[in-house]
Order: C-alpha cells, then sequence, then structure tokens
C-alpha cells in the first residue's frame, strides 16, 4: 500500500474496527491498519466504536442495533498497539461521522495544528465515506487509505464507497496531489 507523505502535520482516525462489524472476509483489515501503525508516525490518533441501542434513530429508521459492549470495543490487538501512543483521542459515537462522537476531535487537532486526515476502518460505504467527507468539509486534507478499510456488509459496498471517493481524489490510490509516497507491504 502507498501512504501519501506529504510535509503537513497528520492525523489517523480508526473507524470502529469493533467485533461487531468483523467478518471471515473483512477481519484482515486489521492486519493491515497494525502494519500501518507500525510503518507510518502521525502526529495524532483518533480511535472511533459505535454502538446504537434499542429506541435509537438506527432502531427507528433502520430496524438494527448494535448495543454497547464487548462487541463495540476496539479489537485487542488494535487497541494493544493504540497503548504505545500517547497522542491517541478515544471517541466513542451514534452517529457516522467520527467528528460527531463525543469528543470535539475538529477543535482538538485544529488546535494541534493537524492539517491532514487519513482515515481507515470500517465500514467503507458508511462510516468511513461519512467521515472523510466531513474532514474535507472541515478543512483538513483528506484521504482513506482503501488497503486499511472495509465494509461489514459486501464486499460490493466496499467496493462502492471507494468509488465514490476515489471519484473525489480522497484515497491513497486516486491521489492526485504531487508528493511522495511511502510504500508499505500489507
Amino acid at each position: 500500500m502507498k501512504i501519501p507523505q506529504s510535509s503537513r502535520k497528520k492525523l489517523l482516525v480508526i473507524v470502529d474496527v469493533q467485533p461487531s462489524f468483523l467478518r471471515e472476509r473483512n477481519k484482515g483489515v486489521v492486519k493491515n491498519i497494525v502494519e500501518l501503525l507500525a510503518h507510518v508516525p502521525y502526529d495524532a490518533y483518533a480511535n472511533a466504536t459505535f454502538h446504537a441501542e434499542r429506541g435509537s434513530l438506527w432502531d427507528i429508521q433502520q430496524q438494527w442495533i448494535c448495543s454497547q459492549g464487548t462487541g463495540t470495543e476496539t479489537v485487542e490487538i488494535l487497541a494493544n498497539e493504540l497503548k504505545k501512543y500517547q497522542n491517541v483521542v478515544d471517541v466513542h459515537k451514534t452517529t457516522k461521522s467520527v467528528f460527531k462522537g463525543d469528543e470535539d476531535i475538529a477543535a482538538i487537532f485544529k488546535e494541534r495544528g493537524i492539517q491532514e486526515v487519513h482515515v481507515v476502518g470500517v465500514d467503507t460505504n458508511d462510516c468511513v465515506l461519512a467521515t472523510a467527507y466531513e474532514a474535507f468539509d472541515l478543512g483538513f486534507v483528506t484521504y482513506v487509505i482503501e488497503e486499511c478499510s472495509q465494509s461489514s456488509s459486501s464486499d460490493s459496498l466496499h467496493e462502492k464507497g471507494l468509488a465514490l471517493l476515489r471519484h473525489q481524489n480522497m484515497t491513497n490510490n486516486s491521489c492526485i496531489e504531487k508528493i511522495e509516497f511511502m510504500d508499505i507491504e500489507a
């Protein structure tokens, strides 16, 4: 995987990498995110988890719940990796975008001088997409790292989410900016 290497201060946003959304076909995304963490230094990290309770908008409009509990915590191997870093903000959310969680990460990271956001996690077609669009709308240069993102629903939805992001040059593989890249084997 190729990672954009601009001179801007960078934030890695990890979206909903939790047991509730991992399946046999998509759990390889965890290994790729761990590889990314091992090889790419970021100036800051945001680790988001999601839950939707009975009676929530998710339940009412989509007839879907994901009750808070062990299935809504970041998977252990990734949580342990993140413990190595001091500059991690944990975000708990009941929304699609990480920027609408219980921490105002836009304000936190703008105050720290962050200018670029890399987004990874689950679901490419849902919360990853919403987070990437909102990061862009908030004024951050934004890239979704394709190899570190997946869908819990289907490969087809993952590809459709990537197609939307690629169309807007918002992935590591669709970047048109004139910058260097770091290659990592995944």
